[in-house]
């Protein structure tokens, strides 16, 4: 790998772990559902996109054993679903929870845009940047009704 690269996957890992005592402890339970549940959705969406030839990692780890970006999958996409989830703002109106959606899913693509533009670590083959949005949004979205679902939250399938 080259250098930028390295020192991006080190940082996101770093960062991932330091972000895990930002989830308070009463919490960790469902921390570890949403976890699990979002490494499951992310694995399999991950390795379609992947074998579809819409995005391409020529630098990741694992190489030879998966096609896909292990950090991104494994680490960054579950530790950003439980921070999203443990503090949604449930109590309050409509407006404010779609505006919490659109900012965390804006953060999240315009990071992945520019590693895109100015990185090897992923490259857009048949992808564009507002695809990244529309299903992150929808891998989002389903993580949380079923975390609703799973710990008997009001309303599973609303925002």
């Amino acid at each position: 790998m080259y250098f930028i690269e390295k020192l991006i996957i080190g940082s996101v890992w770093l960062i991932s772990f330091i972000s895990i005592w930002f989830v308070p402890k009463q919490k960790y339970r469902q921390a570890a559902f949403i976890f699990l549940f979002t490494q499951l959705l992310s694995w399999i969406f991950g390795l379609l996109v992947v074998e579809f030839g819409w995005i391409e990692y020529p630098v990741r780890e694992l190489y030879k054993a998966n096609a896909t970006s292990f950090t991104f999958e494994y680490l960054i996409l579950p530790i950003i679903c439980i921070l999203f989830n443990i503090y949604f703002p449930e109590n309050e109106n409509l407006y404010k929870k779609i505006i919490y959606y659109i900012n965390i899913l804006a953060i999240f693509t315009l990071m992945e845009y520019l590693i895109e533009m100015y990185t090897l670590m992923i490259k857009y083959v048949h992808s564009k940047w507002y695809l990244t949005f529309i299903t992150m949004g929808i891998l989002i979205y389903l993580v949380r009704s079923v975390y609703k679902w799973f710990f008997n939250l009001n309303r599973p399938f609303s925002l």
